[in-house]
């Protein structure tokens, strides 16, 4: 080979089909310790691919202990480049390092000193200045690579930080929201309960029950974010009605407005199917579906449009509508019934692409710039309009089915590029070959890895042969497509993996902010509702009591402001990690409550440990509500114990309404909160008694 070729090509790769390790083959040729030379070459190329993963460990933008490693590396390099003649392109590697590490006047002198060998060494400036773009190229490539898997790497560690600070603004923006109506509402009852005056009590049921009103509805806002809610109380419903259940979620969440009404539509149709009573499974799915969220109801026993009435359907059709949805219901051709609403999903929020990923882009965008720039540099002048067609093509399609990820025509897109890649080498000049090298990359990312793998060496070679002069010339040819492929490939990849990572923290983010609502929902519903609730039931006695028996009525309106400080503190606590009750207390809540209802109640104590008590806590005064709201009971038992490593709390009382065979609503919520610290709920008639049972492992 010649002095051009020896000396033309460097890293190889974006174009030029020639290899940096020409000179040191000529010198072996030539005698004179060749053997021994080439040995020299190799080992040097190990030692800088060595010190060049230095900057992949942690600590590698601590310049200070990088110092000693930096020069040995420059030594190396001018080794390298002087003695054993090794082409210029090598100097990409410490290039990188050098601009990873931040030292300009290094990189100024590496710079320098690269132009100073080149211009000694080139034949022409044509070569000088094409081999210096690849050493610029080479260097920017190794540098962004580098920078790019470590910011990902660091995107992917941030995650958790991320959404712990989604969940900290989400408590924000709900104390901010609380903060006013039911805080005033619950100082107001405070303030007019401690006048201990019989003739504000009208005003004083009157704002029990707007505040109370007003701590359901923020609760349901809170819970219409998600279905999860929903869809736990149906499978407890289903499931304590002996009817198999089949829950599959297929929408992302949060949900917004539409899932207030879809939530509605499960609860009506999981009613049916449980009222009916002769289903023997219910399936319950959601997904997306044309920018529409559907849900669908169907179960196997008779049409439960009947059980769920003409005017409930109507009215489930007429807030469906005013949602921009639609709601059929109907038999299936297997015969079954479903029940099917669909509502327009949420838009997705727009979100900045990242700095990462403008990176990568703007990385991707270079090295299609560059390489432009270095396959016309040696396209013949008559065949130059040509040479900018391909380019145009060429780059054209890359950015629309490497970047833009389009699918549509995408096999006719890759055919297309291939033959731009492979029928113009013969004519528009060595640096064409790599087009085959970026095509290859693409094949990697577009494919399975194992078809893209065996498709890109088929290509490469193919370039090869095209391209080369010989067999020598052909090898080289071939390295330099495959050097081209893994740049492409890796930048690409990092192109895709910052997307992922992006779209998986927004979904954490998201997710971890939905579970802070519901928890907010369920508190406000668990604690801070029953309470009010107490609050209206004690003020309603008081009031009965205020002409023949003012003592008892007085000491219900201390209870009335024990409880509305209890409730402003509980309301603080939503926005912390969630109240911390203490079970003692609120059984002897409970017993009051009861009592203060007509209702005599059997309590049977033990010790529970409290972290297992704040959590039966809030059963227990669910519990005490349904048994309030939903029955007339004349007794009730509440039994605390633990056995077997376990906490269990029963609450039972006598005043089963007829034909009640399953939960309340209410009790989903429970279901939910005892099954994320790994308990069991249940709940149902029981001789004649209803029964709830909660149990709760100790750990």
């Amino acid at each position: 080979m010649g002095r051009r070729a020896a000396h033309g090509a460097g890293a190889g790769g974006l174009g030029g089909g020639r290899a940096g390790l020409d000179a040191p083959v000529e010198g072996a040729r030539a005698g004179g310790g060749g053997a021994g030379r080439g040995a020299a070459v190799v080992a040097a190329c190990l030692a800088l691919v060595a010190l060049q993963l230095r900057h992949t460990r942690p600590g590698h933008d601590q310049q200070g202990p990088q110092l000693r490693w930096t020069v040995a590396e420059l030594a190396v390099s001018a080794v390298a480049v002087g003695p054993l003649g090794v082409s210029v392109g090598l100097l990409c590697l410490p290039a990188a390092s050098l601009l990873l590490e931040r030292r300009r006047l290094l990189l100024g002198l590496l710079g320098a000193g690269a132009v100073l060998v080149e211009a000694l060494r080139a034949a022409t400036l044509r070569d000088t200045v094409d081999l210096l773009l690849t050493v610029a190229l080479g260097g920017t490539m190794l540098y962004a690579v580098t920078t790019l898997a470590l910011l990902a790497t660091r995107v992917h560690a941030a995650r958790l930080a991320l959404a712990a600070s989604a969940v900290t603004d989400e408590r924000l923006r709900i104390a901010s929201s609380l903060g006013s109506g039911l805080s005033a509402g619950l100082r107001e009852i405070h303030d007019l309960a401690a006048l201990q005056r019989p003739d504000v009590l009208d005003e004083l049921i009157a704002v029990a029950r707007r505040t109370l009103a007003a701590a359901r509805a923020t609760a349901a806002e809170l819970r219409s974010l998600s279905l999860a809610p929903e869809a736990a109380s149906a499978r407890a419903l289903l499931a304590s009605a002996g009817i198999v259940a089949d829950i599959r979620v297929g929408h992302r969440e949060p949900l917004g407005p539409a899932g207030t009404v879809l939530a509605t539509v499960l609860r009506e149709a999981v009613t049916a199917v449980v009222r009916v009573g002769d289903a023997r499974r219910c399936e319950v799915s959601t997904e997306e579906r044309s920018g529409q969220v559907v849900l669908r109801v169907v179960s196997d026993g008779a049409p439960h449009g009947v059980a769920l009435g003409a005017d409930v359907l109507d009215g489930l059709a007429e807030r469906v509508r005013a949602a921009d949805g639609r709601l059929t219901a109907g038999l299936e051709p297997d015969g079954r019934f479903a029940v099917e609403a669909a509502v327009a999903a949420a838009p997705a929020p727009a979100a900045a692409d990242p700095a990462e990923l403008r990176t990568a882009l703007a990385l991707y965008y270079a090295l299609l710039g560059m390489f432009c720039v270095k396959a016309l540099m040696f396209v013949p002048a008559p065949r130059l309009a040509l040479g900018a067609v391909c380019v145009a093509a060429f780059c054209a399609f890359q950015v629309r089915f490497s970047i833009q990820d389009a699918t549509r025509h995408a096999r006719l897109a890759l055919l297309a590029s291939a033959v731009l890649a492979l029928v113009p080498l013969p004519w528009l000049g060595r640096n064409w070959i790599g087009a085959a090298g970026i095509l290859a990359g693409s094949l990697l990312i577009a494919l399975p890895l194992r078809a893209g793998a065996a498709l890109a060496a088929a290509l490469a070679v193919t370039a090869g042969v095209i391209g080369g002069d010989g067999p020598v010339s052909a090898l080289l040819t071939t390295v330099s497509a495959l050097v081209s492929c893994v740049v492409v490939y890796a930048v690409l990849r990092l192109v895709r993996l910052v997307r992922e990572l992006q779209r998986a923290t927004a979904g954490l983010a998201r997710a971890a902010a939905v579970t802070e609502r519901l928890r907010a929902a369920r508190d406000l519903h668990d604690l801070l509702g029953h309470g009010l609730a107490a609050v209206l039931l004690k003020a309603e006695l008081a009031r009965r009591l205020a002409d023949s028996d003012a003592p008892r009525c007085r000491a219900e309106l201390a209870d009335i402001v024990r409880l509305a400080e209890r409730g402003r503190a509980e309301l603080g606590a939503l926005a912390d990690d969630g109240p911390r009750l203490s079970l003692s207390a609120e059984l002897a809540s409970a017993a009051a409550v009861l009592e203060a209802a007509s209702i005599a109640v059997e309590v049977e104590d033990g010790p529970v440990p409290a972290a297992a008590g704040a959590v039966l806590s809030v059963v227990l005064r669910e519990a005490v509500t349904n048994v309030l709201r939903h029955s007339r009971a004349r007794h009730a038992r509440i039994a605390l114990a633990v056995a077997d490593g376990s906490a269990r709390l029963e609450v039972e009382n006598d005043g089963v309404p007829d034909g009640v065979t399953a939960p309340g609503s209410g009790i989903g919520g429970l279901s939910v909160r005892l099954a994320e610290a790994g308990g069991t709920l249940a709940a149902g008639p029981d001789d004649g008694w209803y029964l709830l049972r909660a149990e709760l492992p100790l750990r």
